[in-house]
């Protein structure tokens, strides 16, 4: 049995009633760099976005990469509270009072990087969310951002105490974690009975006393100087200090029931800490929300919102290489870009470039780029490791799990699915049709060593592209094959036992983030990388020359669109004088 998505299937939102473009028009589509940007919609529909020309041939700003940092950044530089930044402010007196001319460059066929919304058929009110799928109601700047873009959210379920765990062949529940006679680890007396969110907490309070309250500030006050044996935290693989605290037994059972390798693997201690406590562990817990229509949505609105200010989307435009120039008597930066799919080579200028993209995207530049002449920008560079992930989702035409009184929120398996999220049902989303039935199911959430069993199995060739050969970049292909297909369903029979009738999915959708350009899934900080030196230099990594980066890679609040809009910000605030957005709070601490 071969299941199949394609683009077709992917559908939009309902657009905005508000002025100017719509989501639709910004999905994908290409641009030539003129007066206006051309933005095809996913369903063929088209809109113009105009642009101020560049009159002296040089733009004021580039904006390179339409995830959501760089929608962000392009937003925030043409909304009307940055007519009060003196450098955006003399960039207009060079032009005579004209409004700035800031352009959004993207390698692909659409908008919104690493947050991957698509639709399936049958399922207008479900989105099966292939990139980043949620938010924590504690993450100021993602959630006081929702809240100002009117985008409606839902509570995302986790851990329900009836779900299931199958791990070493034993079925048991999410309740029965408690229970030393049901777990199959012989683990030590210190986390015993606990579960392993709790084991974890334990561990980390042990050496930062009361962790579990601990907020962003208060962990970058403690960074440099906690320490373990005489040595600081940040010198130390996680790792290895989880197995001097509970041995490999513990360390496995933390490894399996968590679902997460990546979170107790050999990162920087003190960094994994903090983002366990931010993002999983912390007191009170974490509240997950989801965005109804789809996270993508953020991206798009974002983008829309630029467009209806003056700025202007050119997507299939790949910059491959940066240097430095000087036009009469000012220095300028010039972007050399392949434009897909004809491979028309393209030069642009520019007096301030924005890289809103992660660390395999900069290291795929040419390497003449000046950049890669710093030794402390290729240090910072390599100051992080790179994570794999992918997703597995399978649509069905009825909840077969509801069969087991499971209803939302995930189970967890040390079968390569890892985490089973059992999504949604059609019928029981707001303004759906109640009779509807289908449903969606996260069969599959896995990363580091479990992503390459599902890799093997697929069919379409793996794409790791040379560095400085430029290539068209690989349209958004989510379609899972059969061989996959067949294999999730096999693992899915064996966690959830002999009771369970699972039908053929109707759909299958899947995600590999480890493929170029954007090399991971999410980043960790590398052992010894201190990280509140690192952050602010990388925001803008050569002093003299107006190139920035923002992204969640080198944040705090890897892997979460909170990094990604933090570094953002700061970047905005520190580089360009941009005062903080009226929605956003004037003490909200953002990172160092």
């Amino acid at each position: 049995m071969s299941v199949h998505s394609h683009s077709k299937d992917i559908q939009a939102g309902k657009p905005s009633a508000r002025s100017g473009p719509t989501r639709r028009d910004l999905l994908k589509g290409g641009a030539a760099v003129g007066t206006a940007a051309i933005v095809e919609g996913a369903l063929g529909a088209t809109a113009r976005a105009a642009s101020a020309p560049a009159r002296d041939g040089v733009i004021d700003v580039a904006v390179i990469g339409a995830g959501v940092s760089g929608a962000y950044a392009g937003w925030r530089l043409l909304a009307p509270e940055a007519r009060r930044s003196g450098v955006l402010r003399r960039l207009r007196r060079r032009r005579r009072g004209d409004r700035l001319v800031v352009r959004l460059f993207e390698s692909s066929e659409r908008v919104g990087g690493r947050l991957f919304s698509v639709t399936p058929p049958g399922m207008p009110h479900l989105h099966a969310e292939l990139g980043g799928m949620r938010y924590l109601s504690n993450q100021p700047v993602v959630a006081d951002l929702v809240r100002h873009l009117r985008l409606p959210t839902a509570p995302f379920p986790v851990d329900e105490p009836q779900n299931l765990v199958y791990l070493r062949q034993r079925h048991f529940t999410m309740r029965q974690f408690t229970d030393p006679g049901v777990v199959p680890y012989d683990l030590p007396a210190a986390i015993r009975g606990m579960t392993p969110d709790d084991a974890l907490l334990s561990i980390i309070q042990r050496f930062v006393p009361n962790a579990a309250g601990m907020n962003h500030q208060a962990w970058d006050r403690i960074k440099p100087t906690a320490s373990a044996d005489g040595r600081r935290l940040y010198d130390i693989g996680f790792w290895n200090l989880l197995l001097d605290a509970i041995g490999q037994e513990g360390w496995s059972f933390l490894r399996d029931g968590f679902g997460y390798e990546s979170v107790v693997s050999n990162v920087n201690s003190v960094e994994a800490m903090e983002a366990s406590v931010a993002d999983f562990v912390g007191s009170p817990p974490p509240q997950y929300l989801l965005l109804r229509d789809g996270y993508q949505t953020m991206p798009e609105e974002l983008v829309r919102r630029f467009v209806a200010e003056g700025g202007s989307v050119h997507l299939h435009h790949q910059v491959h290489r940066i240097d430095r120039e000087t036009v009469d008597g000012e220095e300028v930066l010039s972007l050399a870009l392949t434009v897909w799919p004809q491979g028309r080579q393209l030069k642009v200028r520019a007096r301030h470039v924005i890289l809103a993209m992660p660390q395999r995207s900069i290291e795929l530049l040419d390497p003449d780029t000046f950049l890669f002449s710093s030794s402390r920008f290729l240090s910072d560079l390599g100051s992080i490791v790179t994570r794999p992930a992918s997703k597995l989702f399978l649509a069905y035409d009825r909840p077969w799990w509801e069969d087991l009184g499971l209803d939302a929120g995930r189970s967890v398996s040390d079968l390569p699915l890892r985490q089973t999220y059992y999504w949604g049902v059609e019928g029981n989303q707001p303004g759906a049709d109640r009779v509807n039935r289908n449903a969606l199911l996260l069969a599959s959430y896995n990363d580091l060593s479990d992503v390459e069993f599902w890799n093997e199995l697929l069919t379409r060739p793996k794409r790791l592209a040379p560095v400085a050969v430029p290539r068209p970049p690989r349209p958004m292909d989510a379609s899972a094959p059969g061989t996959l297909v067949d294999e999730a369903q096999r693992q899915l029979r064996e966690l959830h036992g002999r009771r369970a009738r699972i039908p053929d999915p109707t759909a299958a959708y899947f995600q590999n983030w480890v493929q170029d350009p954007y090399g991971a899934a999410y980043h960790f900080w590398q052992v010894g990388a201190k990280s509140w030196e690192i952050m602010p230099r990388m925001r803008r990594p050569i002093r003299d020359a107006n190139v920035y980066i923002c992204g969640s890679a080198w944040s705090t609040g890897q892997g979460w669109v909170y990094g990604a809009l933090t570094q953002a910000e700061l970047m905005l605030e520190q580089h360009f004088g941009l005062p903080r957005p009226a929605w956003l709070s004037p003490n909200v601490y953002l990172g160092p």
